[in-house]
């Protein structure tokens, strides 16, 4: 077909006189570039239509129902995910939540951030996969609370407030408040009415304590998550029955409990370092009291001599 158009291809021209050899030359290399130039076109025709049938063939073969699917399964991923809803609850959830159990009046700003912090702590633990609720862990949370919380009221003015905040924590954290504080006293009266020898046997298992709930946390905390709030109940364990709260004792009593002693330690540093806080805070709030009820009394009595001086010259006046 190429060399047929090339065949065809004519050039007009109106000297028909024989052409010299220059001219001759000029019109062959015309002939060949118009004939490179057709085969070319052409082939680059069978190639398109080559192309578009390998093209065909390939999207109706193995490879190209695996493209297809490949596609489609990424669009349907891509879907996916723009639908997904995380089913574990924020730190934002939490917080939100607890304000709506509480939303008046508002906590004072120098509680606030620590019970938020500890809120938020609380909160990663229990959506943790391995945490496990036990009656250690909400001795723990109790006793932490009551420290930070316990000076609320005196500075409130008000009855009960602090245990509403308490309620609304427990509730923002999808736990029962009637619950955790019924755990916590359990707890509480074992390690006062048990000796410390009692107790390591029941942590290691040699024998069991009667309070199925004690029993259930001694021996599920080795296969659950051990945070902050099972180390302050420990440590509030310890105090109860007597036990010192040192770095060797609570290595001793972790080592019962089959759970690696170096967070607890770190947690010890922590809870006596927060107590020292707590005590100084505790002392300063006293220092406040005392100033103010000094400052209510020099207002009394100077409000009093006021009132007896004007008395005294109405009275000199009525004698006049």
């Amino acid at each position: 077909a190429g060399l047929k158009a090339m065949a065809v291809v004519s050039f007009p021209h109106t000297n028909t006189a024989p052409m010299g050899g220059r001219a001759r030359s000029s019109r062959r290399c015309a002939l060949i570039f118009v004939g490179v130039a057709v085969l070319l076109s052409l082939a680059t025709d069978r190639g398109n239509r080559e192309d578009f049938q390998h093209t065909q063939a390939f999207a109706a073969g193995p490879f190209g129902t695996l493209f297809s699917q490949t596609r489609n399964a990424g669009l349907v991923a891509k879907q996916s995910v723009a639908d997904f809803k995380n089913p574990v609850r924020t730190v934002s959830d939490t917080i939100s939540a607890f304000y709506s159990e509480y939303p008046s009046p508002p906590v004072l700003p120098m509680y606030r951030s620590f019970l938020v912090d500890f809120m938020t702590n609380t909160h990663l633990t229990i959506v943790d996969v391995r945490f496990k609720y036990d009656a250690v862990f909400a001795l723990g949370a109790v006793t932490y609370y009551n420290g930070l919380m316990g000076s609320y009221d005196k500075l409130t003015g008000g009855i009960g407030a602090s245990e509403k905040i308490f309620n609304a924590f427990c509730k923002a954290l999808d736990m029962d408040p009637a619950q955790v504080t019924a755990d916590a006293e359990a707890v509480r009266a074992y390690a006062k009415a048990t000796p410390p020898g009692t107790i390591l046997t029941h942590m290691e298992g040699t024998a069991a304590a009667a309070d199925k709930r004690i029993a259930d946390a001694f021996s599920g905390i080795g296969s659950s998550l051990y945070g902050t709030s099972f180390s302050i109940g420990l440590f509030t364990v310890m105090e109860g029955c007597g036990v010192d709260v040192n770095k060797e004792n609570v290595e001793e009593w972790t080592k019962a409990l089959k759970v690696t002693s170096s967070k607890a330690t770190g947690d010890l540093a922590t809870y006596k370092q927060n107590k020292n806080k707590l005590r100084m805070a505790e002392e300063m709030i006293r220092e406040i009291e005392i100033r103010e009820k000094k400052k209510l009394a020099e207002r009394l009595e100077a409000k009093a001599k006021a009132l007896a001086a004007k008395a005294a010259e109405k009275a000199a006046a009525a004698v006049a």
